[in-house]
């Protein structure tokens, strides 16, 4: 776990093994099929924490997996619902059906949306189909989790980009915005154009988690 311990944030989770502190989460249910794609440990600590110490009870996630269902374990024990979408209908049947097993239907709505051409797109990436946004809460979103599209492929590194100017109207007023894998250029790039078209948004990296992470500006 040498490699996982460096990758801890924050004075909470500093010099802890973050698969020590999920441990709890991790011992919940059955198997998780951990993927190239997961998020970090330490990611999920951060996540987690907000979820705990900030009360974040309305979360929407953009690609699905360990988070999903590690996420949804906690806020049932904490109370509050999370929604998912997920472009890949096979990967969508394997979280469906352990978010099943463990009985976390009631908390985790996991949406099969397909990728379609969107009008907010960048570069001509897909992003998710309207019918599938339809899905997610209309308001009092306070933990938006950007994952996914693919940032990966022929024209899909700034697939990621509608996310914040399709959902900023949806967002809680101290809703707090993560998006994943930030060290990568197009999600750089992602990042630099958000702040710069909505200004009252500011981000910031996580050191060792892979994310960036955002929220309104008081002074906008």
């Amino acid at each position: 776990h040498a490699k996982a311990a460096a990758r801890v944030q924050g004075p909470l989770t500093a010099a802890l093994d973050p698969w020590q502190v999920l441990r709890p989460l991790l011992d919940a249910g059955g198997y998780l099929p951990w993927t190239e794609g997961a998020l970090a440990p330490a990611a999920l600590v951060e996540l987690a924490n907000e979820i705990v110490f900030a009360d974040r009870t309305e979360v929407v996630e953009l690609g699905s997996g360990v988070s999903t269902i590690v996420l949804s374990r906690l806020l049932r024990e904490r109370g509050g619902r999370l929604t998912s979408l997920e472009h890949d209908a096979d990967w969508a049947r394997v979280v469906g059906s352990q978010l099943e097993r463990e009985g976390l239907a009631e908390i985790a709505r996991l949406i099969q949306a397909p990728l379609e051409p969107h009008p907010r797109a960048l570069g001509g990436a897909p992003w998710y189909a309207p019918v599938a946004l339809d899905t997610l809460p209309a308001s009092g979103i306070d933990l938006l989790l950007v994952d996914g599209p693919p940032g990966y492929g022929e024209g899909m590194a700034l697939s990621r980009y509608p996310a914040l100017p399709v959902l900023a109207e949806r967002l809680a007023p101290g809703a707090l915005v993560a998006l994943d894998d930030a060290e990568r250029d197009g999600e750089g790039d992602i990042l630099a154009r958000w702040e710069r078209e909505l200004p009252e948004w500011r981000f910031g990296p996580r050191t060792g988690t892979g994310m960036a992470v955002g929220a309104r500006h008081p002074n906008g």
